[in-house]
């Protein structure tokens, strides 16, 4: 979480060719991770100096965000998902309940607000072994959410419009239900991946 946003500078960064690609492969979403467990912004956000704005690409005038969103308008049929990584190794509210959760819902607003429809949003409760324990201020989140974008689609482990499969490698289980019993699932759990995995007919 020490990087410096200075060294951040993709002079060859071509969203249009990532649109493309996704397009001409048969899809109809492409999901930005807007920022990772490092804290660092791919946007110019007005709540951190962790960000494209204190980089030396386009001097600092860049927005990896919205030439995704602009570039997908204007291709027309690819929709955009973001994903706002909870856990933030950067800074130094993490760890701390009600400024890390206001600093997160403020960063929420930001994308829900400046780059217009946004089709879909992740959420996950990953975090490293050695990270602060704290509380995730979920429900609240979920409602910001919706308030702000009411058709969009909120993902994590748990739902509740799309669900994560249960691992990292991409494969459903065989069987995999899309129905699933949402009472035993919460963010962040590790003991529910099989379940995950499986989902539930009577789900």
């Amino acid at each position: 979480g020490h990087e410096n946003p200075a060294i951040f500078n993709p002079v060859g960064l071509d969203a249009n060719q990532w649109v493309s690609v996704a397009a001409d492969a048969g899809f109809s979403l492409v999901i930005l991770t807007a920022k990772h467990h490092d804290g660092f912004c791919l946007w110019p956000s007005k709540y951190t100096d962790h960000s494209v704005a204190r980089s030396l690409w386009k001097d600092g005038k860049g927005d990896v965000v919205k030439e995704l969103v602009n570039t997908a308008k204007a291709h027309g049929g690819i929709d955009v998902g973001l994903y706002l990584s909870p856990w933030d190794r950067h800074d130094r509210r993490y760890g701390h309940d009600l400024p890390c959760n206001e600093y997160y819902l403020a960063q929420l607003q930001e994308l829900l607000n400046r780059y217009g429809s946004v089709r879909e949003i992740w959420f996950d409760g990953a975090k490293g072994s050695n990270a602060p324990n704290m509380s995730y201020y979920f429900s609240d989140w979920f409602s910001m959410v919706k308030e702000l974008q009411s058709s969009i689609n909120i993902f994590s482990d748990a739902g509740p419009d799309v669900r994560w499969v249960g691992n990292e490698n991409g494969f459903a289980g065989d069987t995999c239900w899309s129905t699933i019993n949402r009472t035993s699932l919460s963010i962040g759990n590790g003991s529910i991946v099989d379940y995950l995995n499986t989902g539930e007919p009577q789900g």
